[in-house]
């Protein structure tokens, strides 16, 4: 299910009545009881299809029940753990108008709000409020200063920063290129730090950028020193989440 999903032709459901009049308009196969699974207008093929289970209306790809309209005008989407863009195209095809799902299966868009999807199962009600234990949220992970800082003066940084400063423009151009450079473990990097004869190899190694130095310590013991903060949002205003945004259980 990684390809590009063809739906040209097959016509969209934004409500339950729509949904109804597919199923009533969806032909039977031949030989088959008229009252089960029927495939999509113009798609003759297995793969997908249209069933009524009681009063609700149910849209089928592959294995997974992706859409199912209620009379309500609730419906659910079931993503059946599958994180494809071609199940986003299809769930899409029978959702309200200013619904859509998207980022292969990760998010759900709303009108201008966006929801994290974090499970196999979440359910819009009529008025767009949005349930279920597939409900997620974001998570931002900001820097906290204070600890940064403090953990940064602990192994010796502040120190490395300002020799690195005065040495590194005078062997920019010489540098090795990036493929020739050696590379430490953050635990090697941390006794680096500390031995000012260590100094020059860290500066010309892998991580010779003082960012990228700073988010390895970050990493390596920045839950010890409490160096991240997280946020929780239950859903973000626009389609567009800020890339510092994590997706996570509610």
């Amino acid at each position: 299910m990684t390809f590009s999903l063809n739906m040209r032709g097959t016509g969209y459901v934004t409500s339950y009545a729509a949904a109804v009049a597919m199923y009533d308009r969806a032909t039977p196969w031949r030989g088959d009881d008229p009252t089960a699974e029927r495939p999509l207008p113009t798609k003759r093929t297995r793969n997908m299809g249209v069933r009524m289970v009681g009063s609700d209306v149910v849209f089928r790809y592959h294995q997974t029940d992706v859409i199912r309209w209620r009379e309500d005008e609730s419906y659910t989407v079931n993503t059946g753990g599958y994180t494809t863009q071609s199940t986003c195209e299809f769930a899409s095809h029978f959702m309200p108008q200013r619904h859509w799902l998207t980022k292969c299966t990760a998010h759900l868009i709303i009108d201008e709000w966006t929801y994290a999807v974090v499970g196999h199962e979440v359910t819009v009600s009529r008025t767009g409020a949005v349930s279920g234990h597939g409900l997620g949220a974001f998570e931002a992970k900001r820097v906290n200063r204070a600890n940064a800082k403090r953990l940064l003066a602990d192994i010796g940084y502040p120190e490395y920063r300002d020799w690195y400063n005065v040495m590194y423009p005078m062997v920019r151009d010489t540098m090795p290129r990036m493929w020739q450079r050696e590379s430490y473990s953050a635990h090697q990097m941390v006794s680096m730090l500390r031995d000012k004869d260590s100094w020059h190899a860290l500066m010309v190694s892998y991580s010779s950028e003082l960012s990228t130095l700073r988010s390895i310590m970050y990493d390596y013991q920045g839950r010890e020193y409490g160096v991240w903060d997280f946020t929780q949002h239950d859903r973000v205003a626009g389609r567009d989440v800020p890339r510092s945004y994590t997706v996570t259980t509610a």
